[in-house]
Order: structure tokens, then C-alpha cells, then sequence
């Protein structure tokens, strides 16, 4: 379901994509436990593909800004992985949950972004540094270092999903205008 153009509904994807950015600027996230997916998301399921690159430009800011200048590291070419699934999960938030945001949608599309962002970013992590070496186990030593994160991702990522998504549905439902837009049709 398409939220109608009411001002809160406008408001609250980019308030949320506005949060993602601070929290990762300014919070320290252990081990990746930070709803970065779960706003994303919701905002590709709120708002028109045409404002997908306002948020994503504002995330791959954030994301080079705490590379460069926070971490002291150069762009590498597993950061284009990242950006690429930010834009790949708004479109999964359009397409899974555009017209249909049950709780079991959101939740298999929360899983989907976390789990899909686990296989490619470590693949990008080892296949771009020198971590690891190139080999199968390499490979798989890389999957198997990243399983704190991917858990607490998992779980900050359905949690906080299923957070937002509620409390926007009735949010909703409670406003005054929708309440009376409803009785009348």
C-alpha cells in the first residue's frame, strides 16, 4: 500500500533515510547492530523510484565521508557493492512491499536484504583486499569472520523492520484524515 501524499507520509521516509545517516556518523554500532536496511527499505516501499537517488546519493555520502576522512582508508572497489545493494533493497522495498506491507512481506524482505548484503559484501571484501587468501577457504574464512555482524544485522535489521512498518501502518490508521478518508469510501 502506497501511503497517500498526507505530509507525515511524505516526511517519514526521508526522516528515516535522516536518522540512518546520523546514526552511522555519529553512534558507535557494534558489530553491525544498525537499521540502515530497514529504513532503506521503507523508504522503496513509500516513495516514487523517481526519489530513490535523493536518499541513496545521501548514504553514499555518509559511507565515503566515514571511509576518507573517519577511518583514514581509500575508496576501494567493494564500496560499489554496498551502494549497489542500497539501491537494490529500495527497489526490493518497491517491489515486495509497494502494494502489500504485511508483517510476513516485510519480514521476508527484511531477510532478503540482510542475507543477499552478507553473500555480496563479504564476496567484495575478499575479492578486493588482501585479507584473505584467493582461494575457496579463503573465501569461506572471510563468510565465517563476518558471522557477528551478519547475526546482529539480521536481528537489528527484522527488528527494526518490523518496527518502522508498524508503527507507519498505524500511525496511519489513527490520523484523523485517514480515519475519516476511510469512512467515507
Amino acid at each position: 500500500m502506497k501511503w497517500p501524499g498526507s505530509r507525515n507520509s511524505i516526511l517519514l521516509p526521508y526522516l528515516l533515510i535522516l536518522v540512518a545517516a546520523i546514526l552511522r556518523l555519529t553512534v558507535s554500532h557494534p558489530y553491525n547492530f544498525i537499521p540502515v536496511f530497514s529504513c532503506i527499505l521503507f523508504f522503496g516501499a513509500s516513495r516514487p523510484k523517481r526519489e530513490f537517488p535523493i536518499s541513496l546519493l545521501a548514504l553514499m555520502g555518509v559511507d565515503i565521508f566515514l571511509t576518507t576522512h573517519r577511518y583514514g582508508y581509500a575508496l576501494t572497489g567493494d564500496h560499489p557493492v554496498t551502494w549497489v545493494w542500497y539501491l537494490a533493497v529500495m527497489i526490493l522495498g518497491a517491489g515486495i512491499l509497494g502494494n502489500s506491507m504485511s508483517p510476513r512481506r516485510v519480514l521476508g524482505a527484511s531477510l532478503s536484504a540482510s542475507v543477499s548484503f552478507f553473500l555480496a559484501s563479504n564476496f567484495a571484501v575478499w575479492a578486493a583486499w588482501g585479507l584473505y587468501p584467493k582461494t575457496w577457504s579463503g573465501l569461506a574464512a572471510c563468510y565465517i569472520a563476518a558471522l557477528p555482524f551478519f547475526r546482529n544485522s539480521v536481528v537489528s535489521e527484522t527488528a527494526f523492520s518490523l518496527l518502522i512498518f508498524s508503527v507507519a501502518r498505524y500511525s496511519e490508521i489513527l490520523m484523523p484524515a485517514t480515519r475519516m478518508r476511510r469512512a467515507c469510501s
